[in-house]
C-alpha cells in the first residue's frame, strides 16, 4: 500500500487570512463600487455609453451656447462632479445624487415641444432661437458596461491575492 499525508499546518495563517477576506463583504463591495465608479468616470471622459457606443455629438446650437470647451455633458460640470459610489456589506452603487430632470434626460434622451407657445425660445448671445421641437439624444453614462464585470473580477482577485 502506498499513501502520503499532507501537513498543511504551515498554511493555516494564509488560509485564515483568505477566509477572513471572503467573509469581509463590506470591503468586497467597496472594491466593486470603486471599480464601477472608475469605469463610469472613464466612460464619461471618453463620451461613451455603457454598451460601448459613442455619444452623439453636440448640435451646432448647443455648441454655440457652451460656457466652456469641456466635453459632452460637462458644460457646468455639476453632472460629472455628482457621480459617486456608495457601498455596504450587501451592495455597491454608482450613480448621481443630483435630483434634477436633466439627470434623466441626459441618460435617456428627450423630445421637448412647446406647451403654451408656438415655439420653444432658446436664449442665444446673437438673439433668441425659436424651435418647434428640441431633440436631446440619449447619452447614457450610468450602467454596467462592457468590460465592467472583468474589471470587477480583476480588482477582487487582486484584493484576495494580496497578503494582509
Amino acid at each position: 500500500m502506498l499513501s502520503f499525508r499532507f501537513d498543511g499546518s504551515h498554511m493555516d495563517k494564509e488560509l485564515r487570512a483568505l477566509i477572513d477576506k471572503f467573509e469581509d463583504t463590506a470591503t468586497a463591495h467597496k472594491i466593486i463600487g470603486l471599480t464601477l465608479y472608475d469605469q463610469t468616470v472613464d466612460r464619461f471622459e471618453n463620451e461613451t455609453a455603457p454598451d460601448g457606443s459613442k455619444w452623439e455629438p453636440l448640435s451646432a446650437l448647443t455648441l454655440s451656447l457652451r460656457r466652456n470647451a469641456q466635453g459632452i455633458l460637462r458644460d457646468k460640470g455639476d453632472l460629472f462632479a455628482s457621480i459617486h459610489h456608495t457601498h455596504n456589506a450587501s451592495r455597491a452603487e454608482v450613480g448621481t445624487n443630483l435630483n434634477h430632470p436633466k439627470v434623466w434626460v441626459m441618460q435617456n434622451g428627450a423630445t421637448i415641444r412647446p406647451r403654451r407657445a408656438k415655439a420653444l425660445r432658446v436664449p442665444n448671445p446673437g438673439g433668441p432661437v425659436f424651435l418647434q421641437v428640441a431633440v436631446i439624444p440619449a447619452r447614457p453614462y450610468i450602467g454596467i458596461g462592457i468590460g465592467d464585470e472583468e474589471a470587477v473580477r480583476d480588482a477582487l482577485i487582486e484584493w484576495l491575492s494580496h497578503e494582509n
